[in-house]
């Protein structure tokens, strides 16, 4: 007996494995016939795009949301991504105006961070604002909401404002005008809005906007310490852990970076201590936990370093938006144009010639080209945020008649 047993188990295991791959095969062609998104293939998904497409990941998403045509009622498309995603292996991606408002706000707190993703950022942003749920992250929500309605700090945003654009911004802009020379704007933007964010901030000018350009070891090391994060993202956890503990690929320039941050803001914090300012560093060092405690250094770190990033990159790109935009658009051109005309013959006269000395506040009353509903498209159809990734709580269904 036991003989014939012996003889038959190897072609009952051939038929186990037969069956359960039909079985599989067949889950698989109704799954990608159920699917709107990029290709994929058994058992990878579409890994092998997001791979193939990492160095343009958010052209590659703004393609599979467009490809999906006129079935994408929702403007929704779902990818298969193993290893990465943790529910069932699919990632949903929408721009739907109302599945975002309802992700970002009716149900916010359904739709956390997640662990996914405070891992991976946590080496940069640990439990800030950006990187955080629940108790934690209102606290700082609260804190940073009240601190920014009061008046020393809007008139410190005004100045460091009005000191970076009529300083340097314009005279670099008034350089290449006179060579007849290109420039990059998005670049210039993108300096001015870290020079501004940084002086909120830390109360430290790093100067990234001047006439020669030249680069900043903290700015650089901040970028890239962002990048390195952010390629987390495209492998399995297990992956970039891996490299992180060997210290070797994206984890080590990582490592490298921070090294640079940590030094910047260890120097930056005590600078603060010494000698305070109305910076949102001075103000979050007088602030007490929920413990009734004062916040320790590397919290104040990750606190600085959030709001860095939350003011750097959104600024900028809205107002790359909106020059972008703009230059779509000679008739708006021209409506902001006389706009600002009139305001300088209402401060100056006649004398339209420059504009150095009008403050940024004369024009915050106006409606601003930037944020009107109808002339500002920058803000409304070209979201500064290119991707917000979260994790659902519990699943939703709603039902569509």
């Amino acid at each position: 007996m036991d003989a014939v047993v012996m003889q038959l188990h190897p072609g009952a295991i051939a038929v186990t494995v037969v069956a359960l791959a039909s079985a599989y095969m067949v889950w698989f062609w109704a799954l990608s016939r159920r699917l709107s998104g990029p290709p994929m293939w058994p058992l990878v998904g579409s890994l092998p795009s997001v791979v193939v497409n990492r160095k343009r990941v958010h052209d590659w998403i703004a393609d599979n949301l467009r490809a999906t045509g006129e079935a994408a009622t929702y403007q929704t498309c779902i990818l298969p991504l193993p290893f990465l995603a943790r529910r069932q292996g699919l990632v949903t991606v929408t721009c739907n105006p109302r599945n975002l408002e309802h992700i970002l706000r009716a149900r916010f707190d359904n739709y956390p961070k997640g662990p996914m993703w405070q891992a991976a950022f946590h080496d940069l942003l640990g439990q800030g604002i950006f990187n955080s749920d629940g108790e934690t992250w209102l606290l700082q929500r609260k804190t940073a909401a009240l601190e920014f309605t009061t008046r020393t700090l809007r008139q410190a945003m005004a100045r460091w404002a009005n000191r970076s654009i009529k300083d340097r911004l314009w005279r670099i802009l008034a350089d290449h005008c006179d060579a007849a020379a290109s420039v990059d704007l998005q670049d210039l933007l993108l300096r001015l809005t870290f020079d501004n964010i940084c002086g909120l901030t830390f109360g430290k000018d790093p100067e990234t906007l001047s006439p020669g350009l030249t680069e900043n070891p903290f700015a650089n090391a901040f970028d890239e310490a962002t990048l390195a994060t952010m390629q987390r993202f495209l492998f399995p956890s297990f992956l970039w852990r891996i490299k992180k503990a060997l210290g070797i690929g994206s984890e080590h320039s990582l490592r490298k970076s921070l090294a640079v941050v940590d030094q910047f803001m260890t120097e930056t914090i005590a600078a603060r201590k010494a000698t305070p300012s109305d910076d949102l560093l001075s103000r979050f060092m007088k602030k007490r936990d929920s413990n009734g405690k004062a916040f320790p250094e590397h919290v104040l770190q990750w606190i600085a370093l959030n709001f860095l990033l939350a003011g750097r990159d959104t600024s900028s790109v809205a107002l790359s938006w909106f020059f972008w935009t703009v230059m779509q658009r000679p008739d708006v051109e021209r409506k902001v144009l006389l706009e600002i005309a009139s305001v300088l013959r209402e401060t100056r006269g006649e004398d339209t010639g420059s504009l150095a000395k009008v403050g940024l506040s004369t024009f915050m009353g106006r409606h601003a080209p930037i944020s009107n509903p109808r002339e500002g498209e920058a803000l409304i159809l070209l979201f500064n945020h290119a991707v917000d990734a979260r994790d659902a709580s519990h699943i939703e269904v709603y039902w569509v008649i």
